[in-house]
């Protein structure tokens, strides 16, 4: 779900995603939820929360917003969760991949 698209600007509304979140857990399979630009959605910290909760559901975020640094998310859900930085590649590595 990428909360910054127009297409999804609804479920930015808490009572609107977490109800859909919850209806894609159909049975005890291992479901996962991609969310992107998590900062526009409201309560989010409630949302992730209870998404977490769920046994067979794991829940990866992404946000660009410099507002709200990994330090802020390491105290809202401490324990809960790890985070993991990603860079870009640099020259060397893009080039070791690219085969031309």
């Amino acid at each position: 779900m990428a909360f910054d698209l127009f297409d999804n600007i609804e479920y930015r509304d808490p009572k609107i995603f977490y109800p859909w979140a919850k209806e894609q857990l159909h049975d005890n399979e291992k479901y996962y939820f991609l969310l992107d630009e998590v900062q526009l959605l409201d309560e989010f910290v409630s949302v992730l929360n209870g998404l977490a909760d769920k046994k067979n559901c794991d829940v990866f975020v992404t946000g660009s917003n410099a507002k709200f640094l990994p330090r802020d998310i390491a105290t809202e859900f401490g324990g809960r969760g790890d985070e993991v930085s990603m860079y870009p590649l640099n020259f060397s590595e893009f080039m070791s991949c690219y085969d031309g």
